[in-house]
Formats: structure tokens, C-alpha cells, sequence
């Protein structure tokens, strides 16, 4: 049997985060941050995970995050039932409207009751299919985002990166092939703030050298982080690989993944209006780039990796993107999948 529609956004109006965690009886295991805005403790969805303080909740925005080593995925409060009640987000959703009594459930022209305790209302999520579609706008336009937003421009590099490693066997275990390599700038740097690491050089929309991206090759001691980038840099104000996907043939959709070895293996199978966003979370910089390299063309295609925080990510950045454009979402074939594991006909049958 069907369940009756629900509208997401006037759940997520009618009730706030923190009614919800009254709800579990929550908020009494949770201390407020500094600012007020915020409540952190022990997460409830990994009773079991160590660490007092690795569930974080920012009640302005109606986000959440876990920080337990694994999982790290976050979202809003409907999300965030449907963890803790093992079901789908519109399961969840229909849950809230049960407890609460709000008299949602089947009814698609009523709009959003008033928020109680004065918290903001956020926009709709939707579920992703295989098949292209379309959201429907927000009445509002605003961003989730569970870390803050990072502000300003990064500033072309005064130097470049030399002596570096072209024929380093972590190039190979990745699938990458010397011309990808060579095309893409790479190499294993010996010296430096980057030494013992895969350097990635990224390029701003106007190809100018802004950064270098360093990645562990291999798994990475536990005091290495598996990426490094410089001081100050400014991740959000950038697409990865926009400056060539932009000089790419017209008409083709603008493919956005969120890692850098995603954008060259597709890059590699043929795949050149390929972009990154160098993470799962879409920053306002970033959407207006992507916007702007897809205008007049047809549309934009999410990739993102198939697990908790990419579905997140595809979720959110879906609600932002559609408002402006065609959005198509591509999950992937199973659990823990990404962009780069993917063959060329696995690809093709994907995104043809």
C-alpha cells in the first residue's frame, strides 16, 4: 500500500530540531556550545562510539553532524529520525507528523504551519532516483551546512611545484595512466610541506595556479590526515577541474563529483565535463560557478559517492541547484561505491 504524500519542508517548519530531540529524551545528555546555538554529546544513533562530544547540533540551521570515525554523515531533523528509526525519509517525516500532531500526512496544497520556539524553516529533501527529474524549488533560498562557511578568494600561487615524481606506483593503483598523470599535473613531492605526499595542483575557473592538494598514498599513519591542504586555503571558493570542463563541447551536462580522483578517472574514460567540489557539502561559491559553466547547456548530473555523507551532500546540493537549473541524480550500484571504482561500461550505463 502506498503511504500517504508528506511535505517535507512543512514538517521540517512545523517542528524544530530540538523538539525533536526532546522527543528522545536527548537534550538532557547534550551541552550547549559557547554561542548557544549549538548542543554536543555523545551520538545516539552509535551508542557504542567513543568520544563525549562527536554528535554536534546546530539548532539555527536544523543540521547535525557525527563525527564517529565511521560514519561522519549528517543532515537535518528528518534525516536524522530516519537514522535513528532505521527507516526512509519519508517514513520519518510521517513519523513526525504523528507525534506531534500536526495533520500533514495527504495533504499537498496546505502550507507550512508556523515553527514553534522561533527556529527557521528549511528547505524541502527529496529522495534521489535513477531516472532524470527535477525538485521542486524551496520558497526560500538557503544553505545547510554543518561547518562553517569559509569566506574570500584564494590568490594565484608566486611559485610552482618542481622535481616531482611522475612515475610513482600509487599513479598506477589508482588506474591512472602516465597521460592523465602528466595532463592533470601530479607527481610525489620528497621535500617540503607536502613531502611524502601526491600532490594535486588545483586551478581556479580562470586557470590560474591556486593551490596544491597533497594525498597520503596508501592508507595513512593515524597521525596523517589522508589529505593536506595549505593554510588558508580556501576549499569552498573552488570547483576542481572547472577551468577545463568549462572549455568543453557545448550542450553536454556538467558531471559533479566529489573527489579529485573521480574527476580524472572519468576525465581518462572519455568523460571531460567532469567537475569536484573537493567534498560532499556545496558551498554558495561553489553553486554559482557550477551554475554559470552549465548555463545554456543541459543541466547538471550529481555523482556522488554512494554512502552516508554522499547522499547527504547529493541531497542538499540537489535542493540548491534545482531552484536554477535541471538536475539530474545518479545513484551508484552499491554501497560504498564511487565515481573512480566504476568501469567504462559501468559508467556508460550510468550517465548515457
Amino acid at each position: 500500500m502506498a503511504k500517504p504524500f508528506i511535505d517535507f519542508a512543512a514538517v521540517k517548519a512545523a517542528v524544530s530540531f530540538g523538539q525533536v530531540l526532546e522527543h528522545y529524551g536527548l537534550t538532557a545528555k547534550m551541552h550547549s556550545t559557547r554561542n548557544g546555538d549549538g548542543l554536543d554529546g555523545p551520538c545516539p544513533i552509535h551508542p557504542d562510539a567513543t568520544g563525549k562530544d562527536i554528535f554536534k547540533v546546530t539548532l539555527s540551521k536544523s543540521v547535525w553532524y557525527c563525527h564517529n570515525s565511521g560514519c561522519k554523515c549528517g543532515g537535518n531533523h528528518l534525516d536524522f529520525v530516519a537514522k535513528m528509526e532505521g527507516c526512509s525519509t519519508q517514513e520519518g517525516a510521517l513519523k513526525l507528523d504523528q507525534w506531534f500532531n500536526l495533520g500533514l500526512a495527504g495533504k499537498s496544497d496546505s502550507p507550512p504551519p508556523p515553527r514553534h520556539h522561533g527556529s527557521p524553516a528549511r528547505e524541502a529533501t527529496a529522495s534521489p532516483r535513477t531516472e532524470p527529474r527535477q525538485a521542486q524549488p524551496p520558497s526560500t533560498a538557503s544553505t545547510e551546512e554543518a561547518q562553517p562557511e569559509e569566506d574570500g578568494e584564494n590568490k594565484p600561487l608566486a611559485f610552482k611545484l618542481d622535481n616531482l615524481k611522475t612515475d610513482h606506483g600509487y599513479f598506477a593503483e589508482r588506474g591512472l595512466e602516465p597521460h592523465t598523470v602528466e595532463l592533470f599535473g601530479l607527481g610525489f613531492c620528497a621535500k617540503g610541506t607536502m613531502s611524502g605526499r601526491v600532490v594535486i595542483p588545483i586551478h581556479n575557473v580562470e586557470g590560474q595556479l591556486v593551490g596544491y592538494c597533497g594525498r597520503w598514498p596508501g592508507q595513512p599513519p593515524d597521525d596523517r590526515p589522508k589529505y593536506k591542504l595549505p593554510n588558508g586555503f580556501k576549499k569552498s571558493a573552488e570547483v576542481f577541474n572547472l577551468d577545463r570542463a568549462s572549455t568543453e563541447e557545448q550542450g553536454l551536462p556538467l558531471i559533479v563529483v566529489e573527489g579529485f580522483f573521480d574527476v580524472m578517472k572519468l576525465w581518462q574514460l572519455g568523460f571531460h565535463r567532469v567537475v569536484s567540489i573537493m567534498g560532499s557539502s556545496l558551498s554558495p561559491k561553489q553553486e554559482a560557478l557550477l551554475l554559470k559553466a552549465s548555463e545554456g547547456r543541459s543541466g547538471i548530473i550529481l555523482m556522488f559517492d554512494e554512502d552516508n555523507a554522499g547522499r547527504a551532500g547529493r541531497e542538499k546540493a540537489l535542493l540548491q541547484l534545482s531552484r536554477h537549473t535541471f538536475v539530474r541524480v545518479v545513484p551508484l550500484p552499491q554501497e560504498g561505491a564511487q565515481p573512480d571504482h566504476l568501469t567504462e561500461n559501468e559508467l556508460h550505463a550510468l550517465l548515457d
